[in-house]
């Protein structure tokens, strides 16, 4: 239970079914009592039992540390995809089994058994949402069987009367039905991810990540300086903000040149990819793909699902060939396959 009117609804809902529900709200920094104190109202107001688990460590040394180390790699990592299998849902699974119980979240998805292959998988829902399954993808099949969604027939605006209806309030006493949702890294309060870096890279002495932190030549796809950069870690593929250049062209960064510590930038033509290889696969709805088998993939969970055909590799990585080209795929990010709104797989974009 995060505090939020998701998680709060989805107690309510298991509760009305008959489930006797305990609440777990997990302490992952410094800036989570707020939360701690919404989550805390809601469980007196459902008489139910709250736990509290700080895993702050773990989750610096799974998350935090993983996210710092990926963008000093020049990857573009997403925290919650690593998050969720080995924190959150690995936390929730080991208090469900101690408790000899399910384990449940307000997220907007459905977990189905594949009959053609007896798996388990995430499925997409009509919730009118902003789809929560791609960051799910990395669930094991372990944790996908004692897994249930009691929003996955809902839409956000049902929850929030559903909310209101009940009376639930957080801490403050403000009504959950009005209060906005989190949109942002949880970690980073005032989404300056720049700043959280550089002083991770400081407290660890990480030397030879610092120097991505200064500025450097801004360069066009012909070696050519447009301008100046302020720091490689401040910019990832495809980007179109957050520099100047001497040039009234639309421009996006197209690579990051550690070596000369120069960022080169160039038209959208140029962030455009028919072909990636995806690595670090996690099967959900398939055990293995076919060669050439055909299928949608997102790669990034803002991307409109694009057709492309897979072909397993000797490595066990995937070559995935889109039907047309997609914009900036960037290494780091996820690739998830879907078809029929059941996640088949995902990995990580070399």
């Amino acid at each position: 239970m995060s505090g939020g009117v998701d998680s709060s609804v989805a107690s309510l809902l298991l509760q009305q079914q008959g489930f006797d529900v305990t609440g777990l709200t997990l302490v992952t920094h410094d800036g989570a009592q707020a939360a701690i104190d919404d989550a805390a109202a809601i469980c007196r107001h459902l008489g139910i039992e709250h736990i509290v688990a700080d895993v702050r460590r773990i989750f610096q040394e799974r998350v935090i540390d993983d996210f710092v180390d990926a963008w000093v790699n020049g990857l573009t990592p997403n925290p919650c995809v690593r998050c969720n299998p080995s924190v959150k849902f690995s936390i929730l699974q080991e208090q469900a089994g101690r408790l000899g119980g399910l384990m449940a979240t307000g997220h907007y998805a459905a977990v189905e058994k594949i009959e053609q292959t007896g798996r388990l998988a995430l499925t997409m829902t009509d919730s009118g949402q902003k789809d929560q399954t791609y960051f799910l993808y990395r669930l094991s099949q372990e944790q996908l069987s004692r897994l249930i969604f009691p929003l996955r027939h809902l839409k956000k605006d049902d929850v929030r009367s559903l909310a209101a209806a009940a009376g639930l309030a957080g801490g403050d006493r403000q009504a959950l039905a009005d209060k906005p949702d989190s949109q942002d890294i949880c970690f980073i309060n005032d989404r300056n991810y720049i700043r959280l870096i550089r002083d991770e890279v400081e407290r660890r002495g990480m030397t030879d990540a610092a120097r991505l932190l200064k500025e450097g030549p801004i360069l066009d796809m012909d070696g050519r300086e447009i301008g100046r950069h302020s720091g490689l870690l401040a910019y990832t593929i495809g980007q179109r903000k957050g520099f100047d250049v001497r040039t009234t062209e639309r421009l996006f960064v197209i690579k990051k040149d550690a070596a000369r510590n120069a960022l080169v930038v160039g038209p959208y033509t140029a962030v455009l990819q028919e072909t990636i290889m995806v690595s670090d696969v996690v099967y959900s709805g398939l055990a293995s793909f076919q060669p050439g088998q055909a299928c949608l993939a997102r790669v990034r969970s803002s991307a409109q699902p694009v057709a492309c055909r897979v072909f397993p590799q000797t490595d066990d990585r995937l070559a995935v060939h889109f039907s047309k080209p997609v914009a900036a795929p960037a290494a780091g990010q996820s690739c998830v396959f879907y078809a029929n709104g059941i996640i088949l797989a995902g990995g990580l974009i070399d």
